[in-house]
């Protein structure tokens, strides 16, 4: 079965939740270590598809298999920057899916207005920062055991690019 990028709706929330869930899980590569309410999970991703904001899902069938999206800063003297957040459920990492997601939410962020996108990644995850730098984004700083996790810290690079 082919795996499509596809700008949601509100019929793939539910798969969507599960989609964070499994990635939250393994307490690697995203902040959460389980996925918030999906009520929750679904204002959040709704709010930002009303303003028709950057946000894309990776589809396998109907199935949500990943996600890019890029919140704008509400705040208004910061609102020319958004920080991103992605992930991919374990079986389709490594097949280019990242890069399509990537490449369409940094195309969409610049058409919403965007000067800026940041984000923060674990210096642990290799794969996530070789492609972080492939599409241009840079390191702008290292903040050092940025998260504790079952008494073991974690360094994250703070990474912008710019549209």
């Amino acid at each position: 079965m082919k795996t499509e990028i596809i700008y949601p709706t509100g019929k793939y929330f539910k798969s969507f939740h599960e989609a964070l869930s499994t990635v939250a899980k393994e307490r690697v590569y995203i902040e959460m270590i389980e996925a918030p309410p999906l009520d929750k999970v679904s204002s959040f991703q709704s709010q930002l598809i009303e303003k028709n904001g950057p946000v894309y899902y990776a589809l396998n069938g109907d199935r949500v298999v990943g996600w890019c999206d890029v919140f704008p800063e509400e705040n208004p003297r910061q609102s020319h920057r958004g920080g991103l957040g992605m992930g991919l459920i374990p079986e389709f990492r490594g097949q280019g899916l990242g890069s399509k997601l990537l490449s369409s939410v940094l195309d969409h962020a610049k058409r919403f207005g965007l000067e800026k996108v940041e984000l923060n990644v674990y210096t642990s995850n290799i794969s996530a920062v070789a492609l972080y730098k492939k599409f241009g984004f840079e390191q702008e700083g290292l903040i050092k055991k940025y998260r504790k996790l079952d008494g073991q810290y974690f360094d994250c690079i703070a990474m912008g690019k710019f549209l």
